[in-house]
């Protein structure tokens, strides 16, 4: 298990494995979940590997905008960004109170550059941390 993770939250099958697909020749692991419920409880189980989360804009059982809450409340480090469809994404991010954004369908180097800025700043962070004896 690597300690670099990105978090997707999707119910679309075929969009979790298109970003498995993508990311981990990156040396980043993939988590997946497919309801908003099971993708907090994912974020709380590896909220220290985790880096990134995509979050769906559609999805069954939750509204958006209530799981970015929960997101943003558990992991203020991670980058969370809302990937959607709909024709104003980034109005459909200010909704939910997130300020980044993936229109999807993606460019596939959009979510390379997302992981790449993921982990920079979780080096970054590290980096300011100090020690503990």
């Amino acid at each position: 298990m690597r300690d670099n993770a990105i978090l997707i939250i999707d119910d679309d099958a075929d969009m979790r494995d298109l970003v498995r697909l993508v990311v981990e020749p990156s040396d980043v692991d993939v988590v997946e979940a497919a309801t908003c419920v099971d993708g907090i409880a994912a974020l709380r189980a590896n909220l220290d590997r985790i880096r990134l989360v995509l979050l769906d804009y559609f999805m069954p059982g939750m509204d958006a905008a209530c799981c970015a809450r929960q997101l943003c409340s558990l992991a203020s480090s991670s980058i969370i960004v809302l990937c959607t469809a709909a024709a104003d994404p980034a109005d459909r991010a200010a909704e939910v109170g997130l300020s980044r954004w993936l229109a999807k369908p993606f460019e596939l180097n959009a979510l390379e550059n997302l992981v790449r800025e993921a982990a920079r700043q979780h080096r970054e962070s590290r980096r300011g941390a100090v020690p503990q004896s």
